[in-house]
């Protein structure tokens, strides 16, 4: 017996002799439910036992068992073992030796016939006489596991419970369907992917719809082994068949919302990783049961914590800012019943109580449970407040108050019915000691009081004790606070208050509730389905988290908040916090690496207005001496291009601009292009990067727009999609994937790696370049490259070694798609991917794929396949069944999937409806044929965010087929790589810092320039003279420089420069001006601006000369740098190895091949004189020379279309 069943035992024991008297009567509560059910089961020894062990079902003319090749594990036998034992010991996310419920579970196991294709097995279990009606539903709980033998097998999922009907038919025979659209045959059941190895599954099926009128006699177990060989082994429990228990419900979307979804998860295997949080959307504090108190991260596992009677037992109800467990620190403040008729013990487990699911009401408004002891408890929350009411069975209650650990403080008044105190959490980011205070107030008296002590909290837990042998119930309210214990006070009064009831707030709650997840309607889905839908928008509506407070009245409210994200003002007290008080209403805590993705285009899509609220609220924080999180800038401006009002858009460009361009906002690769391996995560935090630097050039485009006299937008724009392609520095063509580099390595010596690509891991970073996918197709070799790279990826599944190491793993290979997994940043997006290779129909194919097989367990626990950080999931759930989705962060488009459902209607915020209509989709036809917004056809494989704000029908025609829909080249996303390049082995390049490979010197004095140059912001040149001037020489190539940045210095007491003139000459002597800048300004140290040449042409002299700076302090510059395109030689070299490659399979004849020469010859002498629009001439005659071969009966296609790619390339670097 382990430590925590023995520990309860005891305390149990002990307190059964102290309250025996106070027992009350059996709660009855569960027993309504049974008594609809026609047969029940948990194989629980008061429960129905199966009639046969290990017993083969016969024909209907029982002249042969219906076994065929399957045997017994061990020993003898014709047919599977099927038999009653104990419960598995090593299931994730369950108890051990457990069943479902209960102890005792049916098991099932054998082998396959090794020399038989086919094999199968029905075993009959129970005889019965149950008639069908039209509301029979058949369910039961399932757990596939691994043998020995067959250790990462999925073999044990291709089973099913069966029944036989008196007419000789049986369930497997008839076209009925489970919660999941799978047929009841255990074929289909384990090709579904819906039942998940090592861990507890539900399956529940209307019997009515096929089977009415029908008599049950048998219940069967049923096995098809899906090859020879193979050995299985598993556990049933909870055989239900009786009436509807899922039947769509009538009623509100929040009453359709189970706030346990994702809680039956651990980090071994994540099911969602979520809290069960009370509350109202987007709230200052949430309020959950916790039935592991003393855990900092996932504080309600489902049924990991339970009884000796496999019985869960809630710990305390727990107070969290934190909506998601990995969101990260939370304070938190515990409240929890007892009847104990003494001095309550402050110890977890023997303060925990047993409850059975069925008296357990869990929605976001309000949770109750009422414990096997008769004890109830009930919770409803506002945004800074929150109403608890117990009711005792017994003479005597007891609230114990506790915290998770003994950074707190809890002061008691029992004499004036009321308690306050604080609970602190350390910030790893600042350093600080967070500090939330409560205040509560109690409706009863209090007639005895104390700290308790024992388990190293002495100071943050103590009790109350009050007399219920009349009135059975206390009321308790609390308010909370980050400011001060006297506004945790007014909070609670003015969002409580005196006259408030349970009821009341709950219905407020769930008004609020209701407006929030009544955007979004479906018609024609199961029960399954609504709660899946709604509950992922609840969880979406979570965060981010109200972070301010009320210190004015509710007539005249004025907004104060603790800033968090800076040092501490001064220490905290027992009553004030140390943390600065600023003011306005502002928001915080969402997981923008997880939540940009799927989240935050969610809010902008339903509620544009509600989302310039919260942007500007996570402005307010960075404008008012706060931070902002770099990664937060990609959603904001994708918000902001995709329709949200009201957005400060100066203020949030200038938020991310501070980040990507100086030091102090936390950019690394501005200089180097890329980030070096000599940081964590260097590849992801690159790829992450180029991202962002897209969405933030897209948004200068947007200002550039709006603000045409102002050049810097432009130049920002340039710049910062160039930047995009910064991507293309990691790019290791012998691993043909993203690698880390170090600052100084070239691509050459990191290209001795090799990559084996067995993990998820190693393909985790293949196809994060959204902003790109022309640009990455060409880097596998073109569009057909990327459609088979990612068919590798959705196609080969993780070694059994990673398995046995990786929970990523374990979900890749539980997820049945190669190496993916929905959880990772990008993963969302990677399906989508497939539009660039112009094989759309792999998209639609696997969203409908992860939208059926990755959202399943809802009812017990699951609901996700992966953690649900930053509500990521959620939120891909909402645009996968809408079948559009937010791809390219920072524009103004969503791409098409595939929908889901045969209509879903958003109701948009504007007052249109946008109605999706897909009335032909299903699992058979989920490919599009053809698609149309209003009646006007949709060739394109997207749509404006604008079009879909405008409202309409979106309507969809679905086919069984792939269809030539969306594969057109004019129909595929944008990307920054032009199609026309398609193939190409050497484009698109990134610009390079050319300045590296000139001989710099200064023009005047005995200035050391190696600091400029040296891609360190840290280091600084400083210029003496009074018109500093800087030279640049390139001896080997002339180049042709695109843009050009300054860097300010990073000391104190320079200058910056504020006007210059930038040369360029041929010779070195003869100068002319190619750019001047005046009344420059840097907003920030170690700032780098970057500046595009207009017309640039190619020169082999430069020089930039200061003509003014910003103060009398020394002119300082810590880089600059001249940004081209090195690989322009490289490229003609490649087209005529090509060409040569061509000529020598005799694709190309000696004529033909000597003609592109001479002109390839020409085009590249051109360019080496620094005659650009001669070289480009020439190139545009060498493309129409190629593309008449396109038309040649002798030439190859592959062939005279990697030259003609070749060919836009060199155009592309000439003229970009």
């Amino acid at each position: 017996m382990d430590l925590h069943l023995r520990t309860k035992l005891m305390l149990s024991c002990i307190c059964l002799v102290l309250t025996i008297s106070l027992v009350p009567a059996p709660v009855e509560a569960a027993k309504a439910e049974t008594k609809q059910d026609l047969f029940s089961t948990s194989f629980e020894k008061n429960d129905p036992q199966p009639n046969w062990t290990s017993k083969s079902e016969y024909s209907e003319d029982q002249d042969r068992p219906m076994t065929n090749g399957i045997k017994p594990l061990s020993g003898h036998g014709q047919t599977m073992t099927t038999s009653v034992t104990r419960g598995p010991s090593s299931l994730y996310n369950a108890a051990s030796k457990a069943g479902w419920s209960g102890n005792q579970v049916l098991t099932y196991s054998g082998q396959a016939d090794a020399d038989k294709k086919t094999s199968d097995a029905y075993n009959k279990l129970f005889q019965v006489n149950l008639p069908v009606t039209k509301h029979t539903q058949l369910s039961y709980m399932i757990a596939p596991q691994p043998t020995k033998k067959d250790v990462n097998a999925q073999a044990a999922t291709y089973v099913s419970i069966d029944l036989a009907f008196s007419d000789g038919t049986y369930l497997h025979q008839l076209d009925i369907k489970d919660q999941d659209g799978v047929r009841m045959t255990p074929s289909d059941q384990g090709k579904s992917g819906t039942l998940l190895m090592n861990q507890w599954n539900q399956k529940t099926i209307d019997l009515g719809k096929a089977a009415k009128g029908k008599t049950i006699v048998r219940i069967l177990i049923a096995y098809q082994a899906p090859k020879a060989g193979i050995t299985f082994q598993g556990a049933i429990d909870d055989v239900r068949i009786g009436s509807q228990q899922t039947a769509v419900a009538v009623g509100p979307p929040v009453d359709q919302v189970t706030i346990l979804r994702g809680t039956a998860s651990s980090d071994a295997f994540p099911r969602g990783n979520t809290a069960p949080a009370v509350g109202v959307p987007n709230g200052f504090v949430y309020w959950s049961p916790a039935i592991n108190s003393s855990a900092k991260e996932q504080l309600y596992p489902y049924n990991q914590n339970n009884d000796p009677e496999n019985l869960p037992e809630i710990q305390s109800f727990s107070l969290s800012r934190s909506a998601n467990d990995q969101s990260g620190s939370r304070q938190t403040f515990q409240v929890m019943p007892s009847s104990f008729v003494g001095t309550p013990s402050a110890s977890r487990i023997g303060r925990g109580k047993a409850f059975k699911r069925t008296d357990e009401s869990a929605h976001p408004y309000r949770y109750s449970v009422t414990f096997t002891d008769g004890m109830r408890a009930q919770l409803a929350a506002t945004s800074h407040a929150s109403i608890m009411r117990y009711t005792f069975p017994g003479m005597q209650g007891n609230l114990i108050f506790d915290n998770l650990d003994q950074h707190g403080s809890l002061t008691l008044h029992p004499e004036s019915q009321y308690l306050e105190g604080y609970s602190d959490i350390k910030d790893s980011a600042t350093g600080n000691m967070n500090r939330m205070f409560f205040y509560a107030e109690l409706d009863r008296p209090i007639i005895y009081s104390g700290k308790l002590s024992g388990e190293k909290r002495d100071q943050s837990t103590a009790f109350y004790k009050f007399d219920t042998s009349k009135d059975k119930s206390v009321t308790m309210k609390i308010g909370t606070s980050l400011i001060s214990l006297d506004q945790a006070k007014k909070n609670l009064n003015q969002e409580i208050g005196k006259h408030s009831s349970l009821n009341s707030v709950a219905n407020k709650a769930k008004q609020l509730w209701n407006k929030r997840l009544s955007k979004v309607s479906v018609n024609g889905a199961n029960q399954d389905q609504l709660t899946t839908l709604y509950s992922n928008l609840y969880r979406m509506y979570l965060s981010p988290n109200d972070g301010s407070e009320n210190v004015g009245s509710i007539k005249k409210p004025n907004y104060r908040y603790a800033d968090l994200s800076v040092p501490a003002k001064s220490e905290n007290t027992t009553t004030n916090t140390g943390a600065p008080i600023k003011k306005g209403r502002i928001y915080v805590n969402s997981d923008f690496a997880y939540s940009a993705q799927t989240v935050w285009p969610a809010y902008t899509l339903l509620e544009p207005k509600l989302t310039g609220t919260f942007i500007n609220g996570f402005l307010k924080v960075y404008k008012n001496g706060g931070t902002l999180r770099a990664d937060a800038g990609p959603a904001f401006a994708d918000a902001v291009l995709k329709g949200a009002k009201g957005v400060d858009t100066e203020l949030l460009y200038q938020a991310m601009l501070y980040q990507a361009s100086s030091v102090q906002g936390g950019q690394s690769q501005t200089l180097n292009g890329y980030i070096p391996s000599s940081q964590k995560d260097s590849v992801g935090k690159t790829l992450a990067q180029a991202e962002s630097d897209a969405a933030l050039g897209n948004l200068a485009a947007y200002l550039a727009n709006k603000h045409p006299n102002r050049s810097s937008y432009a130049d920002d724009r340039d710049y910062y999609l160039s930047r995009a392609q910064n991507y293309l520095h990691l790019f290791n063509r012998s691993q043909m994937n993203f690698a880390a580099k170090s600052a100084n390595e070239s691509e050459e010596t990191n290209a001795t790696a090799k990559s084996s690509k067995k993990t998820s891991e190693d393909w985790f970073h293949t196809f994060q370049v959204p902003q790109d996918g022309q640009g990455l197709a060409n880097l596998f070799g073109g569009k057909i490259g990327l459609s088979k790279m990612l068919d590798q990826f959705f196609t080969t599944a993780p070694s059994d070694q990673a398995i046995k190491s990786s929970p990523a793993d374990r979900l890749s290979k539980s997820g049945r798609l190669g190496m993916f997994t929905l959880d990772r940043p990008f993963s969302p997006s990677t399906a989508y991917m497939y539009l660039f290779a112009g094989t759309p129909w792999e998209t639609q194919r696997i969203t409908r794929f992860v939208l059926r097989h990755f959202y399943t367990g809802s009812a017990i626990g699951g609901g996700y396949l992966g953690t649900d950080n930053g509500a990521m999931l959620s939120g891909y759930y909402l645009f996968g069944a809408a079948g559009f989705y937010p791809l390219q962060k920072g524009t103004a488009n969503y791409v098409i999937g595939a929908p889901y459902f045969k209509q879903m209607t958003l109701h948009l915020d504007n007052g249109n409806e946008l109605v999706i209509n897909a009335p032909k989709v299903s699992n058979k036809n989920q490919y599009i044929q053809s698609a149309a917004l209003n009646g006007r056809p949709i060739r394109a494989g997207s749509v404006s965010a604008a079009d879909l704000q405008a409202g309409g029908t979106l309507s969809f025609a679905m086919g069984a087929q792939p269809s030539s829909w969306g594969t057109a080249a004019n129909t595929l996303p944008h990307s920054l790589t032009p199609q026309s390049t398609n193939g190409s082995s050497f484009y698109p390049q990134p610009l390079d810092d050319l300045s590296q490979k000139a001989v710099v010197r200064a023009s005047e004095g005995t200035v050391n320039l190696e600091q400029l140059t040296d891609n360190n912001s840290e280091t600084n040149a400083t210029f003496d003279q009074e018109r500093p001037s800087a030279r640049f020489q390139f001896k080997t190539e002339s180049p042709r420089i695109k843009r050009y940045t300054l860097t300010s210095s990073g000391a104190r007491n320079t200058s910056d420069p504020k006007s210059w003139t930038l040369w360029a000459s041929d010779d070195g002597i003869h100068w002319g001006q190619i750019d001047r800048r005046t009344n420059q300004t840097f907003a920030w140290r170690s700032m780098t601006r970057a500046y595009t040449i207009k017309n640039p042409n190619a020169y082999a002299y430069y020089k930039i000369t200061v003509d003014q700076k910003s103060s009398n302090h020394p002119l300082a510059l810590s880089e600059f740098q001249l940004l081209g395109y090195s690989g322009i030689t490289k490229g003609f070299t490649s087209l005529k190895r090509e060409l040569e490659h061509q000529y020598e399979l005799k694709n190309v004849t000696e004529a033909e091949w000597d003609h592109l020469i001479r002109i390839l010859d020409q085009a590249q002498s051109a360019y080496k004189d620094g005659n650009l629009s001669a070289s480009i001439s020439s190139m545009q005659a060498a493309v129409q020379q190629i593309n008449s071969l396109l038309y040649q009966t002798n030439a190859s296609e592959k062939g005279s279309g990697l030259l003609l790619a070749d060919a836009h390339a060199i155009v592309n670097l000439l003229s970009d």
